[in-house]
């Protein structure tokens, strides 16, 4: 085997140096999963429901440890990725011979010539080493996956056989379709090409013994007779009569292809597929996608490359769009491109004469710019030989039968090369931030881009960076014209077939620069209910003007966010939008308040107000842009609330840079709430570890504080600071002011944020019975969910604390506590910061497997968010097991990897030392 993965028989990974890696029954389960999904994300439970038929309790650690031990096979390791909450082999069709069987078996479709076809076919017949994965034990879930990839594999063998039997080379194809009906003595298909390869070959009475054996296999078996085509192929062989008949001559109505196409290589092969799945009716495949992003250029470029896949001809109809055409005058307009004798009056009779004229040929239909289901339903063929490609802006849900291709805007390099294509490639490369600002204004939209091109080409002496500069300016849309390619006309089409409360909505969602939106948002808008609201979004849906992704959100590109704030701007008064938007922005602090309530402002006195809704992180994240549009957008006082709500969540969930560049800008707009705006800037430079900067800040309040709750909290980041800094002495003063202060004025959230810094302190100074006190001093008040961010902290002092006293295993037990609470709030670095010291405390135990999976996905996790000085840690946490395990050089490596990471001077120092130790007891 020459790939790196095997799953076409035994599961195998190659080694470098020729040989293959031992693997376990589980691991080789785990390894074939992954690799029958190589380049996609596997889920945890999809892995699980894999692995066992019944998971037991441990199956999330046990599939941890066959992951990290997969990890340790050098070919495996930098190809297993964890991905969210599932794994990734990241490997192509050079590394994995399931995926090189699949390419050979597309490329062998893609040829015309016999002979190549059947060389590509008997290259991926060849890769098959046996059952797949038969040496795995899967769960029951999988039988129907394999039992799939061995239909694909008869599948090949079965185009291998009608390949070699259009080169004559009968006595192989006899050979080899003998083993298979010895096999699989139900498979028709397979007993076909026996007898027509007998017959072919002259062998008529063992041509007709086969068919005898075939029919006696399937009515023993299965009580039934043979097939049509294995009846009909009987009755040829009988009267000697087994030539095809001559094909007709064949019909070809596509436009010409697009001489300056480019791309769209995935979309084509997937069009490809979907068109030759047709098995008991025909197949149909609709483009779809927003105006001008090029459904009926890429429709006909389809169309040609597959001439040879329906060599009774294509039919191509324009439908009409957003001015649709009656189905009655396009039937007639099929019928008479079909010869037919005569064409019947009504729609329904043309319609039936249709089907019945293209009843079993071998034919494409595209149907080009479809209103609705409506128009294309009467212009379906009835048999499974023919396919249709239909293009339109919506998905057209209620089409029967349906695959839908959702056409995104291409990459920027496709775009970039379609800008060559048209304006000039050695022009383009010539100014090449010119000619990237100028597929960036155009979206990437090939419309856009094909007219921006075209204005070049017209204009061979004027420089890119002319028509750059005017496509950044607030009249893109001006520039996108060009005779009869207009950008804006495109668009005003669909616009302008709209209802008015779809208009409205379409014109709001410019209004407010909404590229990614949930009806909610467009409801506040539009001063109407949610419902309402959704079925406008629907109705921008089925026109293109709108697009949903997966998570069921609305998405509209930039230019078609541009046309609606041009009608925006033109159709609704001054007043009545600066009243859209005050809507919107305050129904966003409504429900940023209830959504953050795991994510109370660290800093800052609590606000006064009553939750309406429940708190919701998955919200949060999902609506992160809408409110940053929303801050933008404001009036001062409820862009300072937005802000303020929305900055913890920003800086605990990865967005930190997002949270200062908020704040700081509300330190400009809203200079009335400057030192709540700075108490939470000084909490995220805490958090980052940058003392400096937080005290200063503190310090400045604390010199004007506003008020004297203010100052508490000021008080507390200076605290804070003193502790980062390893200066504890006049930490202790501040803290017992703050706490004291805190009880006063009944603020319990600033009581527990300043009980978490002292207890802090404790831990620094050693004081680990007086940081206990604190910290369950900490729990008893931090009982609401609202501060479960706080309790989270306090559970993992505890563990520090009991860890250092010896209590290892209640340590673990309130560690355990902190990642619940972590994850029940979304607060990923709380996870990953308790996870090294978790990993730490099963070493201590010596539980040295599961530290050592535990600390390499916390390493993995540190990784992705970019949090080095997390890396660090967890590096020097793996040195210490490593030197535990006696393995003196991983741990030596470990050390260092700490000592380059960490920009904490006394970490690198204790890193070195550590190194250095390693190597001096070896």
């Amino acid at each position: 085997m020459r790939h790196t993965f095997g799953v076409l028989g035994p599961v195998l990974v190659r080694l470098g140096n020729g040989g293959y890696a031992r693997l376990s029954g589980r691991q080789r389960a785990v390894l074939a999963m992954l690799a029958f999904h190589a380049g996609a994300v596997v889920p945890r439970d999809r892995l699980e429901a894999a692995v066992w038929d019944d998971p037991p309790p441990s199956a999330v650690a046990n599939l941890q440890t066959y992951i990290a031990q997969l990890r340790r096979i050098p070919p495996v390791a930098e190809r297993l990725l964890t991905v969210g909450s599932g794994y990734q082999l990241r490997a192509g069709a050079d590394e994995v011979d399931l995926l090189a069987f699949r390419e050979h078996v597309r490329r062998a479709q893609d040829e015309d010539d016999s002979i190549a076809r059947a060389q590509w076919l008997e290259r991926a017949i060849g890769l098959w080493r046996g059952r797949p994965a038969e040496d795995a034990p899967l769960a029951a879930t999988m039988t129907a996956t394999l039992n799939e990839l061995e239909e694909q594999l008869a599948e090949a063998r079965h185009c291998w056989a009608q390949a070699r039997l259009a080169l004559g080379l009968h006595v192989e194809v006899v050979t080899e379709m003998r083993a298979v009906v010895t096999e699989h003595p139900m498979r028709e298909r397979a007993w076909e090409l026996l007898i027509a390869a007998l017959s072919q070959a002259g062998r008529r009475a063992e041509a007709l013994a086969a068919y005898r054996q075939a029919r006696a296999a399937l009515v023993a078996e299965l009580g039934i007779e043979p097939g049509p085509a294995l009846r009909a192929l009987h009755s040829a062989v009988l009267s000697g009569d087994i030539e095809r008949p001559q094909p007709r001559r064949p019909i070809c109505q596509l436009p010409a292809e697009i001489a300056d196409f480019v791309g769209r290589e995935d979309e084509l092969d997937r069009i490809a597929a979907l068109c030759a799945t047709g098995e008991h009716a025909p197949a149909v495949v609709v483009l779809t996608g927003p105006p001008g992003v090029g459904k009926s250029t890429l429709a006909v470029t389809a169309a040609h490359r597959q001439r040879d896949a329906f060599p009774d001809g294509q039919l191509y109809l324009q439908l009409g769009g957003a001015i649709p055409r009656d189905p009655a005058a396009l039937l007639a307009e099929l019928l008479r491109a079909l010869h037919a004798p005569s064409i019947p009056d009504s729609a329904e009779e043309r319609a039936t004469l249709y089907r019945s004229t293209v009843a079993d040929r071998s034919m494409l239909i595209v149907l080009d710019d479809a209103a609705d289901e409506r128009q294309v339903i009467p212009l379906m063929p009835g048999t499974p030989r023919c396919a249709v490609l239909v293009t339109s802006r919506g998905p057209l849900p209620a089409l029967p039968g349906a695959c839908v291709v959702r056409l995104a805007v291409p990459s920027p390099d496709e775009a970039m090369a379609l800008l060559e294509r048209i304006a000039g490639r050695d022009r383009v490369r010539a100014e090449p931030a010119a000619a990237a600002e100028i597929v960036s204004s155009c979206g990437a939209l090939p419309l856009a881009v094909r007219v921006a091109g075209a204005r070049l080409a017209t204009r061979p002496a004027w420089p890119l960076a002319n028509l750059a500069d005017r496509l950044t300016s607030a009249r893109t849309l001006d520039e996108l014209a060009l005779g009869s390619q207009d950008v804006r006309t495109h668009f005003a089409l669909s616009y302008e077939a709209l209802a008015e409360d779809a208009r409205r909505a379409f014109r709001m969602l410019g209004l407010s620069w909404l590229r990614c939106t949930a009806e909610w948002a467009v409801a506040a808008l539009m001063d109407c209910p949610d419902q309402e609201a959704e079925q406008a979004l629907e109705t921008l849906t089925l026109a293109g003007l709108v697009a949903t992704d997966d998570s069921g959100r609305y998405r509209v590109h930039d230019l078609l966010l541009a046309y609606a704030r041009e009608r925006a701007h033109a159709d609704d008064h001054p007043a009545r939008r600066a009243e859209a938007l005050d809507r919107f922005t305050r129904e966003c602090l409504r429900r940023l308040r209830d959504a953050a309530q795991d994510h109370p402002p660290a800093m800052i006195p609590p606000d006064s107000w009553t939750p309406t809704g429940p708190a919701d992180g998955g919200w949060l994240h999902a609506e992160r842009e809408t409110l940053m549009t929303a801050i933008a957008m404001a009036e001062p006082p409820v862009a300072a609330g937005l802000g303020h709500h929305l900055a913890p969540f920003l800086a605990v969930s990865g967005f930190a840079d997002e949270a200062v560049a908020v704040l700081n800008s509300l330190l400009t707009r809203a200079p009335g709430q400057a030192q709540l705006t700075g108490l939470l800037l000084a909490d995220i430079s805490l958090e980052q570890r940058r003392s400096a900067e937080a005290r200063r800040i503190a310090q400045e309040i604390i010199a004007d504080p506003g008020s004297p709750h203010i100052a508490l909290y000021a008080m507390n980041a200076l605290a804070t600071c003193h502790l980062i800094d390893g200066d504890l002495d006049p930490a202790r003063p501040l803290l017992d002011r703050a706490v004291a202060g805190f009880e006063a004025l009944g603020d319990i959230n600033g009581l527990v944020n300043a009980l978490n810094n002292a207890a802090g302190v404790h831990v620094a100074a050693g004081e680990h019975r007086q940081a206990v006190a604190t910290c369950r001093r900490g729990l008893a008040v931090a009982t609401t969910r609202g501060l479960g961010d706080y309790a989270a902290r306090l559970h993992r002092i505890l563990g520090i604390s009991l860890y250092t006293m010896g209590q290892v295993e209640e340590a673990i037990r309130h560690y355990e506590d902190n990642i619940a609470h972590s994850r029940e709030l979304g607060w990923g670095p709380g996870v990953q910061i308790t996870m090294r010291r978790l990993g730490e405390a099963y070493a201590a135990l010596g539980r040295h497997d599961e530290a050592a999976a535990m600390l390499e996905h916390c390493r993995d996790l540190f990784t992705r968010t970019g949090d080095t000085y997390g890396q660090a840690l967890t590096a020097y946490t793996l040195g210490d097991l490593r030197l535990a395990q006696n393995r003196v050089e991983e741990a030596r490596e470990h050390f260092m990897r700490c000592h380059r990471l960490s920009g904490d001077a006394r970490l690198r120092a204790r890193a070195l030392q550590r190194a250095q130790e390693g190597l001096a007891d070896r």
